[in-house]
């Protein structure tokens, strides 16, 4: 995943190892590719369609709320932008992730892109649904940790000095939490 993303960014050659007079400029067809075709895979918006569960007026009526609440709510949690990210990742790091999940603070359904690199899950896997488990790589300051996990003594816990993962990249003292999810239960580990 890391030489695909550096491919893809234009880090194709090691620019320190060009001879001097020589150019070390690169023409980036990966880049090109993806970001031609990924607009052409999204660009079509989902049309929901609700059936009604009977011929009913109420149950017709009732249908053609809820298709028009998924049609707003794709618009508002802009699926359009979050689904080119993940078809990205797809293309580029042969792995996209999105989270479904309930925001507190919103009180409503969310929906975030994951970096790949921040999941992780058995090895030779290939069927997402029938994975005994899967466990997602997550990163929170002292104040964050001190509010989702008050009753955690921060003592014990120390920040990660170093990390490598993700947008988070060069930030320090941050706390590493891996959220693992089983086909029955959810659980937070901290480093």
């Amino acid at each position: 995943q890391k030489i695909s993303h550096e491919y893809y960014i234009g880090n194709q050659t090691e620019k320190d190892l060009v001879a001097n007079g020589n150019t070390n400029t690169v023409e980036n067809r990966i880049f090109e590719a993806v970001e031609t075709i990924t607009p052409i895979v999204t660009s079509r918006a989902h049309q929901f369609q609700v059936l009604p569960g009977s011929e009913k007026d109420d149950s017709m009526r009732r249908a053609n709320n809820l298709q028009k609440v998924l049609t707003r709510k794709y618009e508002t949690l802009e699926m359009q932008k979050k689904l080119e990210e993940v078809t990205r990742d797809l293309m580029i790091k042969r792995y996209g992730v999105m989270k479904w999940e309930w925001s507190y603070e919103k009180d409503d359904v969310d929906v975030h892109v994951i970096d790949p690199r921040r999941i992780l899950v058995p090895r030779m896997q290939v069927d997402p649904h029938d994975l005994p488990y899967k466990i997602e790589i997550q990163e929170y300051t002292k104040a964050e940790m001190k509010e989702f996990w008050p009753e955690a003594d921060m003592d014990e816990l120390h920040p990660e000095s170093n990390i490598d993962i993700g947008k988070m990249d060069n930030k320090k003292d941050l706390y590493r939490v891996y959220e693992v999810w089983t086909s029955d239960m959810v659980a937070w580990f901290c480093s």
